[in-house]
């Protein structure tokens, strides 16, 4: 359904919907590969989290079930921004919502989702997923133009692509490790002794 949707939005032929962007373009076939990891590991992590929450919906606590959940919707949305840039082109393009009220936005729903779920985040794995937290605002605040020009360091390609998206692909690793790490406690607490 979103395919039929996405053809009937764009003037992009079968080739360049179906077929490999690198092959499409006839570039070299490890184009954005850091790009492509951290879509792996976005995926990683939601898919963990959305079989941790089926599988443990029943043993574990309302809280947990809705984390596990919650996780799940999270990284799935950050997955599909980062995979279709979503608060870079699309949001402010289709829907004429400037890019940093979008980003606004994203910091809300994790802000909401750091306090709603501040024990089960500060518990065994905090290390983890504070480090996430911080390489995860090392890239946003490298992709703050506002904050970055003043420095003269927005039109720094070092900044810009090697600190920036190298900050997000550690974040977005180190938080696939955390729910990975999480999942494996809520699931080892599921085994008989």
């Amino acid at each position: 359904m979103i395919l039929l949707a996405v053809m009937g939005q764009t003037s992009l032929g079968n080739r360049e919907l179906f077929n490999d962007p690198a092959d499409t373009l006839g570039y070299h076939p490890f184009l954005g590969v850091v790009s492509m990891l951290g879509l792996f590991g976005w995926a990683a992590a939601a898919s963990i989290a959305f079989l941790t929450h089926a599988v443990t919906r029943f043993h574990e606590t309302v809280q947990m079930r809705r984390f596990w959940l919650a996780a799940g919707v999270l990284t799935t949305l950050l997955l599909l921004d980062d995979a279709f840039m979503l608060h870079e082109e699309i949001v402010p393009v289709g829907l004429g919502i400037r890019e940093r009220y979008v980003k606004l936005g994203y910091i809300a729903v994790a802000a909401a989702f750091g306090l709603g779920f501040f024990k089960v985040l500060a518990g065994n794995n905090f290390r983890l997923v504070a480090a996430a937290g911080s390489f995860f605002a090392l890239s946003f605040l490298c992709d703050t133009p506002f904050l970055m020009q003043p420095l003269g360091l927005w039109e720094s390609d070092t900044v810009v692509y090697l600190i920036e998206d190298g900050a997000k692909f550690i974040g977005i690793s180190l938080w696939m490790a955390y729910v990975a790490k999480t999942a494996a406690d809520s699931l080892g607490r599921l085994l008989p002794r």
